[in-house]
């Protein structure tokens, strides 16, 4: 009897445990050996959960999964489903390769500029063009040249003859003397897209206007294919990049063209590994927006469109922005100062870090964009290997 009695409390109190499981979602309530649990307590269904790719430019990998990090602590939702976020680091130029390739379906983009905007833009993705009309910058960055002091890279200086500089000091064919030059290529990052537009726009001493006859114009064709075969290395996104630079030193590197976020980021990590870095802004400049695009295409769902708008606006809000300047990024949100007393903009003055960027030029139209790509293709066979 008292056996029999034990024995009905266990399948009672069994039987409770199941109720309560398929309650909580942790099993299902029509699944074969349902009294075994499909999910780890504790953790959401994953038919409750919405989750949105985000594919994004190396260089902001920090800030922005840090970032992400804490909006998901928060547990935001979308229709009562909760929000997950799947991200993925790429080059920028890569991005708009592969999107225009069908081999990348993300609900939403961050490349490093609205270069890349421009150019998915113009392009038939899904039957569609103008698929991603919607982008919003989150940070800003400008193009920088960053070296090591006490080499062949304290020839150059932030005026008017800095590129035609840079393209005298690669050609110099005894390596002790030369200027060991690196970029990112324009087909894999936006900042190897960038350093090609300012030499173009340098040479053809413009600052709007660039032109596919510009880009086509032989004696430049031959000038900027004279650079192309003596530059160091071209990487394939910055951020990654810019690590090669503090690994190898100024024995591989006297200089590149990265970003100024990412410049800023690895001065310290610079001085106590090799040689102090020196920061050189163009005498004109582009900036890296970082738009944060949501994609009008046939992969993305509504839901997954209004996480990604929630998720930006997060991204926008004043504590990310914040963080993000100490990351070396000028925040989009223009309430935040660039000069208080712990930015890194007034620590690192001493290594040519400046708040004012005097002359801009103009961001160029798809076609000559396209017009320096196809320049490139035919020049890469010169590339060093």
């Amino acid at each position: 009897m008292q056996k029999s009695r034990l024995i009905a409390i266990g399948f009672l109190v069994l039987c409770g445990l199941i109720v309560g499981a398929v309650s909580q979602g942790w099993i299902g309530a029509n699944a074969p050996l349902a009294m075994f649990p499909t999910a780890v307590p504790g953790t959401p269904n994953p038919k409750d959960v919405v989750t949105i790719d985000v594919v994004y430019s190396t260089e902001k990998k920090q800030w922005l999964t840090e970032a992400v990090a804490r909006w998901e602590a928060t547990n935001p939702q979308v229709d009562g489903r909760l929000i997950r976020v799947n991200l993925t680091s790429e080059g920028s130029q890569t991005i708009v390769a592969q999107l225009s390739a069908g081999t990348l379906k993300p609900t939403a983009i961050s490349p490093a500029s609205t270069l890349q905007i421009t150019q998915i833009n113009a392009a038939t993705i899904a039957n569609k063009t103008n698929i991603a009309q919607n982008s919003q910058p989150l940070v800003f960055t400008p193009l920088v040249l960053v070296a090591f002091r006490n080499t062949a890279a304290d020839a150059l200086q932030a005026d008017a003859t800095l590129w035609m500089m840079v393209h005298q000091q690669v050609n110099i064919a005894e390596r002790s003397k030369k200027l060991l030059f690196g970029q990112t290529s324009p087909v894999s990052s936006n900042s190897g897209m960038q350093t090609l537009l300012l030499m173009a726009y340098a040479y053809h001493n413009k600052t709007s206007g660039l032109s596919p006859a510009d880009i086509n114009d032989p004696a430049f064709q031959q000038w900027l294919g004279d650079y192309v075969t003596n530059v160091e290395k071209f990487g394939d996104s910055t951020g990654t990049f810019m690590e090669d630079m503090i690994r190898f030193g100024a024995s591989k590197y006297n200089a590149a063209a990265v970003y100024e976020s990412t410049a800023i980021e690895n001065i310290g990590r610079a001085a106590n590994r090799f040689a102090e870095l020196r920061i050189i802004y163009p005498p004109a400049n582009l900036w890296s927006d970082h738009p944060f695009a949501v994609l009008d295409v046939p992969w993305v769902s509504a839901q997954q469109r209004d996480a990604a708008v929630q998720l930006r606006t997060f991204l926008l809000a004043t504590e990310q922005q914040q963080a993000a300047l100490g990351f070396g990024f000028r925040p989009a949100d223009a309430s935040i100062v660039l000069d208080s007393a712990d930015s890194p903009f007034v620590r690192y003055t001493q290594y040519g870090v400046q708040t004012k960027i005097d002359t801009l030029v103009a961001d160029p139209s798809a076609e000559t964009i396209t017009a320096l790509l196809e320049l490139w293709r035919t020049l890469e066979p010169q590339v060093r290997r």
